[in-house]
């Protein structure tokens, strides 16, 4: 089970999904209206942070309905909320603050851990509460950045760009968000990846018992730049040479979620606050 463990202040390090918002600006939507909407973006959305402001008044919500133990692992660029992760029952839930212009906000569930929550079949961090690491296993991620600099706008997502392990469900909390085109509470995304359609060179198998826990994607197998298209060599949304076979496979499964870097058409949700800094948002793993 590999883990890359990277401090949340290592200066230069990008998840993909800072990556994703810094080469948003180069998204052309089919429907006009949503054209302008993106073209906008590039007025301001990412990298631009209010230092100033700390107060927290956006709430996430995790709940456990899975039938095993979810180890939960939380990380962000300018925060590490409830202390990077914590532990999930089957049926339990956990709701936590997270500060006003939260970015590159990522959720996501180890399973197969031991008793303090390290040597996890998936999505280990190397550390009972991850505090500042995040993992690049395959993982089903649900990602955030809050209170955005154009029109203080949140955007969120399923990503399986690493891989799917866990099915996941995201939604806005009634009241506490304008409903829109893009921000439905009354309908979350979702993601329910049967693992019977990963193909066995992507499966995963767990070092204890031999199941199957994971599929990875083709970057997190290969690590190769046709897959994983890093922008530091010169990728970027016209040049990725996706969508794949290999990507079309998690699609497919999951329509709603990401399945490449440059995925954003329609896999990228948005929604705006009720009032400044208090939108609020549900996870759901096994929804």
């Amino acid at each position: 089970n590999t883990c890359r463990i990277v401090p949340a202040v290592k200066k230069g390090y990008e998840t993909r999904q800072t990556i994703k918002y810094r080469t948003i600006q180069h998204y052309k939507a089919s429907d006009s209206n949503m054209g302008n909407f993106w073209r906008y973006i590039s007025l301001g959305l990412v990298f631009v942070l209010n230092a100033s402001i700390s107060d927290a008044g956006h709430r996430m919500t995790v709940v456990n309905r899975c039938p095993q133990i979810v180890w939960v692992g939380t990380f962000g660029d300018n925060e590490i909320p409830a202390g990077g992760g914590f532990r999930l029952n089957p049926g339990q839930s956990n709701t936590f603050d997270v500060r006003y212009k939260w970015l590159s906000g990522r959720i996501w569930g180890r399973t197969g851990c031991d008793s303090s929550g390290r040597n996890c079949d998936t999505g280990d961090c190397g550390a009972t509460n991850c505090r500042g690491r995040t993992t690049f296993d395959a993982v089903t991620l649900a990602e955030f950045g809050l209170d955005t600099n154009f029109m203080d706008l949140d955007f969120w997502d399923i990503s399986q760009v690493d891989g799917f392990n866990l099915p996941m469900s995201i939604r806005p909390i009634s009241g506490t968000v304008k409903e829109g085109n893009k921000c439905r509470p009354k309908q979350a995304i979702q993601c329910k990846f049967n693992m019977a359609a990963c193909p066995q060179k992507f499966r995963q198998f767990s070092n204890k018992n031999g199941k199957l826990v994971a599929c990875k994607s083709a970057c997190t197998e290969s690590r190769q730049d046709r897959f994983c298209c890093p922008e530091h060599k010169g990728f970027n949304r016209h040049n990725c040479p996706q969508p794949t076979d290999e990507s079309r496979i998690f699609k497919n499964q999951c329509p709603d979620a990401y399945s490449h870097a440059y995925d954003d058409e329609t896999s990228l949700f948005a929604c705006q606050s009720a009032t400044p800094g208090s939108s609020s948002y549900e996870v759901v793993f096994c929804p």
